[in-house]
């Protein structure tokens, strides 16, 4: 039943195709072509399809040719006909191809990818955080959710950005982005009560992906995890609560300040698998990677943060160890490269 429906589906969009009406006329006038050509020029009808596709494709003809007049006739109208039908075949091809271009730029499609990224409002903030994206290395799909496209067109050139224009709050803009799907999601509406709505939508779409959520008063914040954020970002707060801390403690201030510039930052905050150090102590590891040039300042245990460790705190296999890196490191690779160089060497110890 379902296949079906399928079928059924398939011919009425394609019966409401011009190209599809163009190739039914091509196919006729090639088949009525062909068997007047077989039936005047003495020819078999496969002959004759032969000749009249030659004919309307305006190839030319180096083996046989019409002899008869009316022969003759048949291929003048046939070669007019031909052309007709190609010259529309180009024009509709070539202007779907165009309007299909201009949907894409206007974000009025479909995004059918998997696995992606999508940024719901275009802020600021928003924005940062695309740049900020492909600044540490992401190279999947990021589609980002609009009402403005033309706005992010002129105010900004994102290169593999995916507009999809809609209101963000409502479900069908959120599947036209393909949110079920997606890994992660980052909400910035420049206004909480719709973040809230749009938080609410896209975990009723998706119970597994991350959803980070910009909080523009901390009053919202319990509100926006409740209502299914996992990261809540007060941007406002945060920032005003930096001036202040800037004029009473200008190093922690400097030090906030160069994590987070957009370019040209000394150092990074990265995440790294603690896996490798299972079972040691909070100060071993840290002591161990600072031979490496890192520096552990938090553990991530079971989606709470422990900042600031106690030294004999132990680390379990799934936690995860944020390090402030040289920028420019990659820690997860040194790390796992020490994993395998320490594995090879007892495993050489032991036979």
């Amino acid at each position: 039943m379902g296949l079906r429906r399928l079928v059924r589906r398939l011919v009425r969009t394609l019966r409401r195709h011009i190209l599809v009406d163009i190739a039914m006329i091509a196919a006729a006038v090639w088949f009525t072509s062909g068997v007047l050509f077989s039936l005047v020029e003495g020819v078999s009808i496969f002959d004759g399809l032969y000749w009249a596709l030659v004919t309307m494709t305006t190839v030319g003809y180096g083996d046989i040719v019409p002899h008869t007049v009316y022969g003759k006739l048949i291929a003048i109208l046939t070669i007019l006909s031909g052309i007709a039908v190609y010259t529309a075949t180009v024009s509709v091809a070539a202007g779907s191809l165009v309007e299909a271009a201009e949907k894409r730029r206007q974000g009025y499609i479909r995004y059918r990818g998997a696995r992606h990224v999508v940024v719901v409002g275009w802020t600021p903030a928003s924005e940062a955080a695309i740049r900020e994206l492909r600044s540490r290395g992401y190279t999947g799909d990021i589609v980002l959710v609009t009402e403005r496209p033309a706005t992010v067109m002129r105010e900004a050139e994102l290169e593999g950005v995916v507009l999809v224009r809609g209101d963000p709050s409502r479900r069908e803009t959120l599947l036209r982005a393909n949110v079920p799907r997606a890994n992660m999601v980052i909400v910035s509406t420049n206004d909480d009560a719709k973040t809230v709505l749009v938080v609410l939508a896209v975990r009723g779409l998706n119970e597994h992906a991350r959803i980070v959520a910009e909080a523009l008063h901390p009053e919202n914040v319990e509100l926006m995890h409740k209502a299914g954020a996992d990261i809540v970002v007060p941007t406002r707060d945060l920032g005003g609560r930096m001036l202040a801390t800037s004029l009473i403690e200008p190093g922690a201030a400097m030090f906030v300040e160069n994590i987070s510039r957009a370019e040209m930052r000394p150092i990074e905050l990265h995440e790294i698998p603690a896996a490798p150090f299972a079972g040691k102590r909070y100060i071993e590891v840290l002591l161990e990677l600072r031979k490496k040039g890192l520096t552990p300042v938090a553990v991530r245990r079971r989606g709470m943060l422990i900042s600031n460790p106690d030294d004999n705190m132990v680390i379990e296999p799934d936690d995860i160890l944020v390090v402030v890196v040289p920028s420019g490191q990659q820690p997860t690779n040194m790390v796992a490269a020490e994993a395998r160089g320490e594995g090879e060497a007892a495993s050489a110890a032991g036979r």
